[in-house]
């Protein structure tokens, strides 16, 4: 048996032990209406011991009862947290999907029609873009070879 619940045990029957005196005592005040100065001294004895007791309980249970409110508190804390941390997840998750849209809308725009990436969606418009400069080094090595329009009038 461990040292607390031995001392919780002889507690208790201490203050079994002194109820039940208290109770003789005061039974015999009430047949009798007097008591001896040693029966006197004894029931004094038991009053404080129990006021004592009954004291240090209070005080316990206080300080329980503050310690019980500080969870609750602390507790409405951390739900308080959860709601917001659960409302900011979902603002990200409409911003996600607002800015999938965009990156699809401008992936539209840049590949001249709706279709899924070939590669991914940034090399696609860095294909387009190479393309497009690999055109404009085939027009201007054409120009060079064939002068600057397309066709030139001899008169």
């Amino acid at each position: 048996m461990s040292r607390r619940r031995a001392d919780r045990k002889q507690r208790t029957a201490e203050r079994t032990a002194r109820r039940d005196s208290l109770l003789v005592l005061l039974s015999r005040v009430q047949r009798h209406g007097t008591l001896t100065p040693a029966e006197a001294a004894l029931l004094r004895a038991h009053v404080e011991a129990e006021i004592t007791e009954a004291d240090r309980y209070r005080a316990e249970a206080g300080g329980q009862q503050a310690a019980v409110r500080r969870e609750q508190q602390r507790l409405a804390a951390a739900e308080a947290a959860i709601v917001e941390a659960e409302a900011e997840a979902a603002r990200h998750a409409a911003d996600h999907a607002a800015a999938c849209q965009q990156i699809a809308a401008m992936h539209a725009a840049a590949v001249g029609e709706v279709r899924g990436p070939r590669r991914g969606i940034v090399e696609d418009v860095a294909d387009i873009r190479q393309r497009a400069l690999d055109a404009e080094e085939q027009l201007a090595a054409y120009r060079a070879v064939y002068g600057h329009g397309t066709h030139e009038h001899q008169h």
